[in-house]
């Protein structure tokens, strides 16, 4: 009996799992897909963009010429010249601005030397450093629209598009003859070289003496012949009147010029000597105490003196004076660089100026560069500066 039912249930079971996989396996082939149950679309695949093309832009190079003497008998110099520019470079260029050194040294002088830079793209030309050679520098600059920085101190040279980047013997004149006249000195006297130089500054003194409303009580010119004891002796005919003695003399003939006069009986407490920017040299009390207690105008020495103490070490000598005026011309061409490296007259001529290692300069449309002058007086130590230069080309400016 028992038996029977088990097997009732057994057979019971067997149907209901045999229906059911029938009805899961084999479905009508006229059943429908429920609603509900949609099939997912397909995932959206989206293609990774594709990169502009990468065009290089070749960077234009603003180029800069320097003519200097690099080899021949002013090669030292030359040198010196272009170690100043290069340390301009270190402390303001930027990526982009290229300097070129031309040798004027060369066959073809100045002239080639231009040459050369013209045809290597310069877009300004700073040097030459002698009178002599600016002329042919001129024209080829001239030819070609391009603007020239001479480095030399011969001012009859500036011309439109010629900024001669010397300093300037008049301007020091005019500043310590002012200076004097301002301080009550009223009589003044000169000896001056047989010179073109001499023949430069004389002019400015004298008009200078009348525009302050001095006296030019005498004024002799010697030339190397040897007459300086005879021109110096017709001075002391005078020395009781004069209450100042110019002598724009440079330091090897200085020594000369004061062992005579000293020899002639003049005073320097009661005449005071006058000098220009050939004074400004290192030691020059201590080399010739008959100096000492003189005045002179020059640019003020204590921007110069970090780019003297850093080209000593650099170059284990000291730079000659003239080597701020490529330091200065660098600089310069470099600063308007970073601003578009336009070398036009009105980039150039900014009436505001600029600042240099000889303080401010500003060009002039003329060619004559302006700046600010310091007095200084000669001392047994060293030049002190007893009247400032000015910080400012604006009227009243500190």
């Amino acid at each position: 009996m028992k038996l029977s039912v088990f097997l009732a249930a057994c057979l019971v079971l067997a149907l209901s799992v045999g229906g059911c996989a029938d009805r899961v396996t084999k479905p009508s082939a006229s059943a429908k897909p429920k609603e509900d149950w949609p099939i997912p679309p397909a995932p959206q695949i989206k293609a990774p963009p594709i990169p502009a093309p990468q065009i290089a832009v070749k960077e234009e190079k603003v180029r800069v010429a320097i003519l200097l003497p690099l080899s021949g008998p002013h090669a030292s110099l030359g040198q010196a010249m272009l170690n100043a520019a290069q340390q301009a470079l270190f402390d303001s260029a930027e990526y982009g601005f290229e300097l070129q050194p031309r040798d004027t040294g060369q066959k073809g002088g100045a002239e080639e030397a231009a040459r050369q830079a013209v045809t290597s793209g310069a877009k300004l030309i700073i040097g030459p450093m002698f009178a002599t050679e600016v002329p042919s520098v001129k024209l080829m600059a001239q030819v070609n629209d391009l603007m020239v920085l001479p480095l030399s101190t011969d001012t009859s040279l500036a011309d439109k598009g010629v900024f001669v980047m010397g300093l300037a013997p008049g301007p020091q004149v005019a500043r310590v003859t002012t200076f004097a006249a301002r301080h009550g000195l009223k009589n003044f006297a000169a000896l001056i070289p047989a010179t073109p130089y001499g023949a430069l500054v004389e002019k400015v003194f004298k008009e200078t003496v009348g525009q302050v409303g001095g006296k030019l009580v005498a004024l002799e010119i010697f030339d190397q012949s040897g007459n300086l004891a005879d021109k110096v002796k017709e001075l002391a005919a005078h020395k009781d009147e004069i209450d100042a003695l110019f002598l724009p003399e440079s330091d090897l003939v200085l020594g000369s010029v004061a062992q005579k006069l000293a020899a002639a009986g003049f005073d320097t407490q009661r005449t005071r000597l006058l000098g220009t920017g050939l004074w400004d040299v290192p030691e020059l009390g201590r080399q010739n105490s008959f100096l000492v207690g003189g005045w002179f105008a020059a640019p003020d020495p204590a921007l110069r003196r970090r780019f003297i103490s850093n080209y000593t070490e650099l170059y284990n000598i000291e730079p000659p004076r003239l080597a701020t005026l490529a330091y200065d011309a660098t600089a310069l061409a470099a600063f308007l660089a970073k601003r578009g490296g336009r070398y036009d007259e009105a980039s150039l001529t900014n009436p505001n100026g600029f600042v240099g290692l000889d303080g401010i300069f500003r060009l002039i449309s003329s060619g004559e560069v302006e700046r600010g002058m310091a007095v200084a007086q000669v001392s047994a130590i060293g030049a002190t500066v007893i009247d400032p230069a000015p910080q400012s080309f604006i009227k009243g400016g500190k």
